[in-house]
Parts: structure tokens; C-alpha cells; sequence
């Protein structure tokens, strides 16, 4: 199953730009993710401990630590990735094959490679990207 957790996290935090003057309970949010409160409440006290996002107990409006242009996309994989690697080498294979016995570290080059270049791509999007490509998206 793929990992989500970038995309929610990103869509929650551009809600919450684009909605700075609502009352945005958890649930309000999970709606427009289709998913449940207690996913949106993880996903954001992550970001709240990352330094991305502020809130206060009790109050329903949740705001940006920094401007959306501050915030990378990167910056929001980092604070809510549980597994970091973009891709997965498969170590089970067999070590008496001439391929299967060196492939996993072929893999992991090249792979160490993509998560460098993904994560410097990642770093180069902010937020503010994502939110004008939203805004563009609705006037469509």
C-alpha cells in the first residue's frame, strides 16, 4: 500500500493557509481528506512538533508556524515520514546466484541516488507552490 502520509500532511497544511480565519476542528478537515479526526489529530501534532504548524488546546484554529513559502515540501515529508527511504531494496535473494548475491547493493546505490535527488526536489517545492497550483486548480 502506498504511503500517504506526505500528501495529507500537505493537504492539511494548505487547508489550514487557505482557511486562516475558520474554525477548523479536526473533523472538518478529515472530510476533506476522506479519512477519520484521529488521523488528521496524529498527522498534525507531528507537524506541530516539526515547528511547521501552531495550535492551541481547546481552540479549533490551527495556523501555519511560518509562511507557506518557508515551508518546504521536504520539510513536511521530514516531520511526518515514519519511513524515510522512497524506495525499499529487497535484501532476500539469493546469495549463491551471481545476480542475486550483488543486486541488493547495486540497488541501494542507485537508490540512495533517487532519495537525494527526490528530497532536493522536495526542498525546492514550498507550500505557497502547492497552494497557488490548488487555487489555479479551482478557477479551472
Amino acid at each position: 500500500m502506498a504511503n500517504t502520509q506526505l500528501s495529507d500532511a500537505t493537504h492539511i497544511m494548505a487547508y489550514i493557509a487557505l482557511h486562516p480565519a475558520e474554525n477548523l476542528k479536526s473533523d472538518r478537515i478529515a472530510s476533506s481528506l476522506k479519512t477519520d479526526p484521529t488521523t488528521v489529530r496524529r498527522l498534525m501534532g507531528k507537524l506541530r512538533q516539526a515547528g511547521l504548524l501552531q495550535s492551541t488546546r481547546g481552540i479549533a484554529r490551527p495556523q501555519l508556524a511560518c509562511k507557506p513559502m518557508d515551508i518546504s515540501l521536504r520539510d513536511i515529508f521530514l516531520a511526518v515520514s515514519t519511513r524515510r527511504a522512497l524506495l525499499t531494496v529487497d535484501h532476500d535473494t539469493s546469495t549463491e546466484c551471481p545476480v542475486g548475491s550483488v543486486m541488493p547493493k547495486v540497488m541501494a546505490n542507485y537508490y540512495r541516488e533517487i532519495q537525494s535527488s527526490a528530497e532536493g526536489r522536495m526542498a525546492r517545492i514550498t507550500l505557497q507552490d502547492v497552494m497557488n497550483d490548488v487555487i489555479t486548480e479551482q478557477q479551472n
